[in-house]
């Protein structure tokens, strides 16, 4: 019998280990990561797409909602969430529901109660989205695949996940891959593009990228950087222009490259 993968976020180291225990005693289910904050539970998600994740609300980075709000915008990942806090406010238990969250489970909790609901929601069919039933499409598997290596590199280089520009530059990075001439007009097409998307100003989607280049450079690994963009933090080369950053990181894609 296959086990329920299990992924845990938490930032109290108590509740984490205490969830921890709980899923690596039961012989039903697999844990398969744990992460103390937001940006890590992402990472987590991205790489084992776990069959349930346990996810606190209030934590460093992104929070449990950014996480869930983020993820449920990948159609290719299906992990269900139960939402652990100890806030019981009922407009935070609204959001969090409309968001895509399974359940909700409130601090303290017992062992009996967290494998109940895991096995609970488990059970329940799969809520669909028309994006999800697109995707579902075996000709989107190279979709699919595009999509995870744009948020690996962007995750590498160390831009959050809840900046208004890492969904620019995710959305701008793909249409790039898919045609390189879209670079070569990024103000008259892809700024317009993205705006009409997200219901903003070109300008908004412009600073909003530049932004998020600052943070990557602020904050990104030395060695990924260097291995991406051909040189590093430290040479005193000044951080790539908006369609310089698109351009390499969509020739680094297409090329095949790994990081």
């Amino acid at each position: 019998m296959k086990k329920i993968s299990v992924g845990i976020a938490d930032d109290n180291e108590i509740s984490l280990e205490i969830l921890k225990m709980i899923t690596e005693e039961a012989e039903e289910l697999e844990l398969v990561g744990a992460a103390s904050n937001g940006q890590e539970a992402l990472e987590l998600i991205w790489e084992e797409h776990p069959d349930v994740m346990l996810l606190d609300i209030i934590m460093p980075t992104v929070d449990g909602l950014d996480v869930l709000a983020i993820t449920k915008q990948n159609a290719d990942i299906h992990t269900k969430f139960i939402m652990v806090s100890a806030i019981g406010d009922e407009k935070i238990t609204a959001d969090a529901f409309a968001m895509g969250a399974d359940y909700y489970i409130m601090k303290p909790f017992h062992a009996e109660m967290v494998l109940r609901d895991i096995k609970r929601i488990m059970k329940k069919p799969e809520r669909t989205t028309t994006a999800q039933r697109i995707f579902e499409n075996p000709q989107c598997d190279e979709e699919r695949h595009l999509n995870r290596r744009i948020t690996r590199m962007l995750l590498a280089v160390g831009i959050p996940a809840q900046l208004n520009g890492y969904q620019y530059l995710r959305d701008a990075i793909h249409m790039t891959v898919e045609d390189t001439e879209n670079i070569s007009a990024v103000t008259k097409t892809l700024y317009p593009m993205l705006a009409e998307k997200y219901h903003v100003t070109t300008g908004s989607v412009e600073r909003a990228i530049r932004h998020a280049i600052e943070t990557s450079w602020k904050r990104g690994s030395v060695e990924t950087i260097d291995k991406v963009f051909g040189y590093t933090i430290a040479d005193g080369k000044g951080k790539p222009t908006n369609s310089e950053f698109i351009a390499m990181i969509a020739d680094h894609i297409r090329m095949g490259y790994q990081i």
